[in-house]
């Protein structure tokens, strides 16, 4: 078997294609917050940049020679993610799994040297219950929402199962992050959403904020993305997308957020902004984070 990179991201959608295309994104699978609800509750209120983030991508593989950095990214890849690590103050991480290896998971820190991508171990886990001890130490956030698409991806490596065996979640999953033409400095958070249901024209997920019958509600999905953009002056681009609309998508800007409702800046909604044409991204993007 091939190495296998634990994802939940999934976005069929031709525009998104041409999205990664033209620009910068690095994506974190795991950006995780030491800190308690209350913690980052109280520290977006009050704007301040004192939370430790942790930046985590995971990775199981079967040979050891498969556990190489171009055999899991390419570099750019890999020099996004580190630098957008290093913006919140963090260092990238990579939790390792080897099937039948008596190590359960090794933690290695992921750093751009002489040119090239390099791993260095800071720590390893026997068993289980060491691992789940420093998972608690680093992730204090509950998970309020369930996965439901993304089961299947998540399911593709063990982090997930060892986690909710235990009565955990992963979480922490940011969609994107937008980073300037030299890959340095991040310019805005990209959030994604996509409906099932609906076509992109009548998506508003700010109709969902409050949740649904089968499905809980947003705010604490929310509030990491608020911080973020209140700590650190950083615009929140929701983009829209549909299984029933290939080829569009909507987009607008996340303005804030009380515990009950999304507010949108100028009071636009994506489905205000639908469009089939990645120009008309880019044209209403460069008023959003004009200094891409």
């Amino acid at each position: 078997m091939t190495i296998r990179i634990r994802s939940t991201e999934s976005h069929p959608n031709p525009l998104w294609d041409e999205i990664t295309s033209k620009y910068n994104i690095a994506e974190i699978q795991g950006f995780i917050f030491e800190s308690t609800d209350k913690e980052l509750i109280y520290a977006t209120n009050e704007a301040k940049r004192d939370l430790v983030i942790h930046c985590l991508e995971a990775v199981e593989y079967d040979h050891d020679y498969e556990l190489t950095p171009q055999e899991i990214f390419d570099q750019k890849t890999w020099i996004g993610k580190i630098n957008a690590s290093r913006y919140f103050r963090s260092e990238l991480l990579l939790l390792a799994h080897k099937r039948l290896e008596t190590t359960v998971f090794r933690v290695l820190a992921v750093q751009a040297k002489d040119g090239d991508i390099q791993f260095s171990e800071r720590m390893s886990f026997t068993d289980e219950a060491s691992f789940i001890g420093w998972w608690r130490s680093i992730k204090k956030l509950t998970q309020t929402k369930a996965t439901v698409e993304a089961r299947q991806r998540q399911d593709r490596t063990t982090f997930d199962n060892v986690l909710e065996r235990n009565g955990l979640a992963w979480g922490g999953n940011i969609d994107g992050f937008l980073l300037d033409s030299r890959i340095q400095d991040v310019k805005a958070v990209l959030e994604i959403r996509q409906s099932r249901n609906f076509v992109v024209e009548m998506y508003d997920p700010a109709n969902y904020f409050g949740g649904t019958k089968t499905k809980g509600g947003d705010f604490k999905t929310w509030l990491p993305l608020i911080y973020v953009k209140k700590a650190y002056g950083l615009p929140i681009i929701l983009i829209t997308m549909s299984t029933k609309s290939p080829g569009k998508m909507g987009f607008a800007e996340i303005q804030k957020m009380s515990e009950t409702r999304l507010y949108y800046s100028g009071n636009v909604d994506p489905t205000k902004n639908v469009t089939g044409k990645i120009e008309d991204f880019a044209e209403w993007l460069q008023g959003v984070a004009p200094t891409l």
